[in-house]
């Protein structure tokens, strides 16, 4: 049996098969993240002109800083108190871990992502995307993806494990 992951991704829409279509492509043309099967699903895909919307925003933000303070702690655990820390950080598991906590910054997309915003690149909505949808709600779409690995060792080897 494999492994199942959701996203929600925030994306532009004139309706949300358009919406669900711009999922799908960003998917195959991903160059970070690869899963055997890929569904944008319609139930809880949400419109910006309704208030789950925004419910689903806000719990997929408050999601994706839970993982980037995982692998804080992470690095912490492994004696990176400082940014100066970081010029002997060994090789191996703390290193992958400090590569995650950039991807999480800058915006790549992983299998740890549960919000993504592909309209700006981002774990994170900025001030004015989240302006711009409030005041134009009828484009912007939050569409849920179920994505799935078909084997437990396609599962095992995308997700790093502590030696």
């Amino acid at each position: 049996m494999g492994m199942t992951k959701t996203h929600w991704m925030l994306c532009l829409g004139d309706d949300l098969s358009a919406a669900r279509g711009s999922v799908l492509t960003f998917f195959r043309k991903s160059i970070l993240l690869f899963y055997d099967a890929i569904e944008a699903v319609e139930s809880g895909s949400w419109s910006a002109e309704t208030d789950m919307f925004w419910v689903e925003i806000e719990k997929g933000l408050a999601a994706n800083r839970l993982v980037l303070q995982g692998f804080l702690d992470d690095l912490r655990a492994e004696g990176c108190r400082d940014l100066n820390d970081l010029t002997s950080l060994p090789v191996g598991y703390p290193s992958k871990v400090l590569h995650l906590v950039a991807h999480m910054v800058d915006g790549f997309i992983g299998i740890d992502s549960v919000f993504y915003n592909m309209e700006e690149d981002s774990h994170w909505l900025s001030d004015g995307l989240r302006a711009t949808i409030r005041k134009t709600p009828a484009r912007y779409w939050l569409v849920r993806v179920e994505a799935s690995f078909m084997s437990e060792a396609t599962a095992a080897f995308i997700h790093i494990t502590k030696s």
